[in-house]
Order: C-alpha cells, then structure tokens, then sequence
C-alpha cells in the first residue's frame, strides 16, 4: 500500500537491512585476526514494488518502490586461488618433511668436522704409517689400536643415529595418520552441518570457512582432489590414487562409506630357521628382518595405540623389496573403523599376501616427504655398511695375508663383528657392530707389522701396505650385505697378490673403484646436494605461497579500514531511515490529531 504507511514500512525496512549490514560488519571486524575467515559481505536487494502489471492495474507514472531487504550474507572467496594454494602445499609439504630430515642426517654425519669419519680414516691409515716408521715401538701400536677404535665408535654411533632417526620418522608418519584420521572426522561433519543449514535455505559462511581450514591443512599432508556436490556438499579423496577399490575419505552421501588409514607398528619376522646347523662353522641362521621369509606385521587401526584393543596383526610372506616397501611406507588403507582393507575393500583376515595389501602411497605431502627420507636413511645405512665392510676386508686381508677370512691363520683380524667370535668374527660385519678385535687390544704386540710370519717382527712393511690402502681404489660400491671378504677381493684378477717390493700380499687398484675416503666424501657429497635442493625448493615454495596468500587475503581477509567506512556508511543509512520513521510519524499526527482543529 502507498501513503504514509507505506512510507513508514518502507524506513523500517531500510532500517533492518541497515542494522543487518552492520552485524555483518562488526562480525568481520571481531574476526579480523582469525585463521582461515572470509570476510562476509551483505548482499541488498529491493522488495517487491508496487504497480506490478496487472488487469486492474491503473497507469500510473511508474512502480513505487517498497524498500530494502537483505537478500544474502555471503563469504567473499577465490576458488581457484584455494585451489592454487593446496596443490602448492602439497609440493612444499614433501619438501619441507625431507628438508626437517635430510638436516638431522647432516648432523649426524657431522661432515666437515675434527671429530668425524673423514677426519678420523686419516688419522687411522696415519697410524699405521707412523708405525712403518717405528715398527718396534709398542706406543705406535699403541696408538694404531687406540685410532681404529675411535674410528669403529664413530660408526657405531652414526649407524645408532641414524637407525634412531628411522625409527624417530616412523613415529612423525604415525601421530600424522592420527592427525589426518582426525581431521577428515571433523570434515565428515562439517560437511553434513554445511549441507543441514543450506537445506534451510541459509548460507553456512563460518561452517565453509572453518573446512577450507581443514582442507588447507590436510593439502599439506598429501595432495587431495575436491569434487563439488549439491547443496555446498564436498566429496574428497587423495591425488592420484591406485589400487583402492574407495579412495573416497569424505563423503557429502552415504557419509559413512569412507576410507581411513592404520599405521603398522612392526613387521617382525616369524624367527624360522632358514638354514639348520650343520657343521660347527655353520652356526643356525635365524630369518633376520629385510630377508625373504614370513613375517608378523602389527599395525593400529587408525593409528591409535593408545590401547591394545585397537592392534591388529597379519601373517604374510614378504620379499626383500616387499618389506622394505612396507617398512618405508607403514600406512595402509582401512574402513572407517580403522580394519586394514585389500584393494576390493574386503576387510584382511590374520594371514594375507602382500599383493592384496593397500598402501598408501601418497605423490606429494608431508607423508610422501617422511616416507621417502627412510629410503634415504636407508641408503646412507647402507652405504655406511659398505665402508665399514671395505675398511675391515682390505685391512684385515692385508694384516693377515688370506683372501678368505675363514682360513686359520693364528693372526688375528683387525676388525671383527661385536657379535661374532672365533675365525667367523668378520662374518655379517656392518657400521654397527664393527670394532677392534678385543684380542688386539688386550695385546697390541699381536699387530704384525713386519713381512713375515712373526707378529713382533719389526720390518714394518706390512703396516706401510696397510697405510699405502688410503690410495688404493677398492670396489668398495659393489659391497652388499651379503658380500664377503672372498668375494670382495674377487671382483677383480690378481687383485689380492703379492707385492714384490714389500714382500706382502696386498691389493691392487680397480679401474672402476674409489678410495676408502673418496667413497665416504661421495656420500657426504649426495647428502649435501640432497639436503640444497629441498631446502631450495622449499625457500620457493616458500614465496611462491606467500604471493597466494596475499593475493587471496587480498580478496578474502578483512580490512579494518574498510569495515570502518562500511561502518559509517550503514550507520548513517540507518539515522536516515530512522529520521524519515520521524518525519511519518509527524505527517501522522498532523492528518490524525490536526484535522480536529
């Protein structure tokens, strides 16, 4: 209706959408400082105006206009700069997860240093010369033994290191299942109270906020893809996924038909024997972890192992390569409840073969960066294994004149396995569990030095071939854990002879070989170029993100002093509208009370 009520109806109408305008506001001002808020914006519309054509409509001079109304509260969002954002998160969390790693492994080599590897193989094989030059001299014996132990402590303690840094890892990757866990059961939610409020035909600005949040944070995990649904529904499942029947971690329908992850928390080996006792030099061989065998592998559902109710095992055989991809991945595909799944979604029973085993195996994301530096460690564990194997094949071959370490020879080794006694004291022997033959120790006129068979000879040409393998080329690269001194020595004819100007037996250089400290200066080396590249990798992902960000808080994050003139805008839109309610209420009173007089 027109007239003065109408005009009245049309300022209270200004003045509510006035009002609403300014609770939008003040709520973006109390949310300037919250992580993950999109400012909100109050979207105005004019009401239904009078004179809409109609049979009985009259001409008039046009419609007449009924007021204002609030039509919308809307959030103010870039979709494709979040979409910019959580596949650059993705790359920089691997990144940044290796660079966290690949740094505690720096230190642990602690290369270049007074007190590491390098420094002290120099100071080992200068031992041994200064023993060639005074052969009969128990000091320089002496010192020999005392060097080549600190030499042996130094790779039992980087082995330990890096052994517990594996192990330190696998932990990380553990508490992120339980975070990743936990973060898709508040998605789940949110998701259904964003679908519930957009039923009502309301717009669930803060709900949407609060799962980009999420969703932000679990790009960094892993790289996720996002399918859009109706009613503001998502469904969202990890890039690049193969092998899963449901990859499916949040569900806008049938919200319950979710994958989940467990984290397997051991894989032990059953203890078969592999090879029985046969003669005294063939000990029992117990199934070792890494070898081909059967295996118990225990994992918690959903990673929780805040209770035993929540463990699980399986019995499975595993290859060499087959464990070693479970002891570097460690988490596995589940139901909601947390079961381990085969790759049709059937739940794994006790006993299962590893092929219907589910991996996750994530492209990109703090998990993929945790799981792929334990392949590192690993490495770098072997690499060292290798090292200490070719400083106690060459010296020990050389100090005792046999290619085969299980020859008697009434000489005893220089290195031997801490573990192993007797001839077989070299047998397995890694970074470990090398160390100075206790015998030697107790003794160090048992170190023959001289050419001949006598230990106490005092020649000193066996300890200049000792010292002059420093500038041999050994084929230290080809060592395995299963290569021997036999085998290593064999790599190349005529690489174990005599030297007819020492008079001793000792070893040739290989043409494709490398010094023993040039091998160590080449893992040092990788070490170093893998370790500058995530760090630059992640210092430009770094900016890349920052420029995203800003360009998206350019967008979406709340300016004070915008809100402040919006402020004052509605403000004074709302006196306007309460002046005209005045101004009505004045015209009323003169048509109701001032027609008497």
């Amino acid at each position: 209706m027109s007239g003065l009520f109408g005009t009245f109806n049309v300022a209270t109408r200004g003045m509510s959408a006035q009002q609403k305008a300014l609770d939008v506001v003040s709520h973006n001002i109390a949310n300037a400082n919250t992580e993950g808020y999109s400012r909100q914006r109050a979207t105005m519309e004019t009401t239904r105006p009078f004179g809409m054509p109609s049979m009985n409509n009259a001409m008039g001079p046009g419609q007449l206009g009924t007021g204002v109304e609030i039509s919308a509260i809307t959030r103010i969002r870039d979709g494709f700069l979040d979409y910019q954002v959580r596949m650059e998160n993705g790359t920089s969390g691997l990144y940044q997860g290796r660079e966290k790693f690949l740094t505690e492994i720096e230190g642990i080599m602690n290369e270049p240093s007074d007190t590491g590897v390098s420094t002290l193989l120099t100071k080992v094989f200068n031992s041994w010369q200064e023993l060639s030059l005074h052969p009969e001299s128990s000091n320089s014996r002496t010192v020999v033994a005392q060097q080549s132990k600190a030499l042996t402590d130094e790779l039992n303690n980087t082995y330990n290191q890096l052994t517990k840094l594996k192990v330190n890892s696998q932990d990380v990757i553990k508490q992120n299942v339980v975070d990743v866990n936990s973060m898709l059961d508040q998605l789940n939610v949110l998701n259904q109270q964003v679908i519930s409020v957009k039923i009502g035909g309301n717009e669930p600005n803060d709900l949407m906020d609060r799962r980009d949040l999420l969703v932000d944070q679990l790009s960094v995990k892993f790289g996720i893809t996002i399918d859009k649904k109706s009613l503001g529904g998502e469904d969202l499942k990890p890039d690049e996924v193969v092998g899963s029947y449901n990859a499916y971690l949040v569900k806008s329908i049938n919200q319950d038909e979710v994958s989940r992850f467990s984290y397997v928390s051991s894989i032990k080996p059953t203890g078969v024997i592999v090879v029985p006792p046969d003669v005294e030099t063939n000990p029992p061989t117990v199934q070792k972890p890494g070898e081909n065998g059967k295996y118990q592998v225990t994992y918690y559902k959903n990673g929780d192992t805040s209770t035993e109710k929540n463990k699980a095992t399986i019995n499975m055989n595993l290859t060499p390569q087959q464990y070693k991809e479970l002891d570097q991945g460690r988490v596995l595909w589940a139901d909601k409840d947390g079961n381990a799944i085969d790759s049709t979604g059937a739940k794994l029973e006790s006993s299962a073969e590893f092929k219907n085993l589910a991996l996750f195996e994530p492209q990109k994301g703090e998990l993929k960066g945790y799981m792929s530096v334990q392949e590192d460690i690993d490495k770098y564990v072997d690499k060292l294994n290798s090292l200490a194997r070719g400083i106690a094949f060459s010296i020990n071959a050389v100090h005792s004149g046999e290619s085969d370490a299980t020859t008697k020879t009434g000489i005893p080794n220089i290195f031997v396995n801490s573990t192993k006694t007797g001839v077989d004291g070299e047998i397995e022997i890694n970074a470990g569990n090398i160390s100075i033959n206790k015998v030697i120790l107790d003794d160090v006129m048992k170190i023959k030095v001289a050419a001949g068979d006598t230990p106490s000879a005092t020649d000193g040409k066996r300890a200049l071939a000792i010292a002059s393998l420093r500038d041999i080329r050994l084929d230290i690269q080809s060592i395995n854990n299963t290569t021997t001194r036999a085998d290593f020595l064999s790599k190349t004819s005529s690489l174990f002879s005599l030297d007819p100007t020492l008079g001793v037996k000792t070893i040739a250089s290989s043409v494709d070989g490398m010094t023993v400290s040039g091998y160590f200066t080449d893992i040092v080396n990788r070490l170093a170029v893998q370790t500058q590249e995530a760090k630059r990798i992640v210092k430009n992902h770094e900016s890349l993100l920052k420029g995203l960000d800003e360009s998206r808080t350019s967008i979406s994050g709340v300016s004070l002093d915008e809100e402040m003139a919006n402020m004052i805008q509605f403000q004074h839109a709302y006196q306007a509208n309460a002046k005209i309610i005045s101004t009505v209420d004045e015209l009323l009173d003169v048509v109701i009370n001032g027609l008497k007089r």
